[in-house]
């Protein structure tokens, strides 16, 4: 069965991919190892056969050896990250190619993935062939989502612009006030949700108690009219520059 896995593999490379054998990947497993389908073994194969470097750690690198990967593959079997992703997801995609595979169709929101900076997301059901042709593709600066993901997310971020543009020549005090009104501790708080940090982990983050991260947050509501995280953290991707990183303990 590899075999054959193989020689698709080998085709698709003779078919013009440009990948060069120097690329080095970089998967994050799940803690355990037992669960993997046969599927998921094939695909790790062919990555061993075909790069020179593929490491499979359940824990990221340190930030400081991230950049001696080309492409990081996460494994994101039994997350739900339909609302808001993990904050060290969406800083390692600021600076690195990553992708997101093994995923269920609805605990993943293309749309998010897209604005975070996810270069593609590959689901369970698909065959390590698929999986790999993928890679190729976005090893060569492509993006391997649905069109109509791609589509959603072009209109959304148009919108956005035109907003933008809009508030700056007709009526910029809104967003002002806002932004002034809010705290120092209010923005950190804002910073950190956006990224995807748990009240837990923004507490732990900025030494705060949970209830005060609450309290900051519930007040972060009133000052931008937002109902829920969601609509505070899209408030924030669109007002405040999200840089801030979530340390890890």
């Amino acid at each position: 069965m590899l075999v054959s896995y193989l020689g698709i593999v080998k085709k698709i490379f003779q078919g013009g991919n440009k990948v060069t054998q120097s690329t080095s990947v970089f998967l994050k497993a799940q803690p355990s190892s037992q669960n993997r389908s046969q599927n998921y073994q094939y695909l790790i194969k062919m990555l061993d056969a075909f790069f020179v470097r593929v490491k499979i750690d359940s824990r990221l690198p340190l930030e400081s050896s991230r950049g001696e990967f080309d492409l990081y593959l996460i494994d994101s079997a039994g997350a739900y990250w339909l609302d808001l992703l993990p904050a060290e997801l969406v800083q390692l995609a600021k600076k690195n190619r990553v992708v997101i595979f093994n995923a269920e169709v609805n605990s993943v929101c293309e749309k998010n993935l897209l604005l975070n900076g996810i270069k593609g997301v590959f689901f369970a059901e698909q065959s390590p062939e698929d999986i790999f042709s993928g890679l190729m593709k976005v090893l060569n600066g492509e993006l391997f989502f649905s069109s109509k993901s791609i589509s959603v997310v072009f209109n959304y971020m148009w919108s956005a612009i035109s907003r933008n543009q809009f508030n700056t020549n007709n009526d910029t005090t809104g967003t002002e006030i806002d932004l002034n009104s809010l705290t120092k501790r209010e923005k950190s708080v804002i910073h950190l949700l956006a990224q995807g940090a748990s009240n837990r982990d923004i507490a732990e983050s900025l030494n705060i108690s949970d209830h005060t991260v609450k309290t900051h947050l519930y007040s972060a509501f009133k000052k931008t009219a937002s109902r829920n995280r969601v609509e505070l953290a899209n408030w924030a991707q669109n007002y405040m520059a999200v840089s801030l990183s979530l340390q890890r303990q």
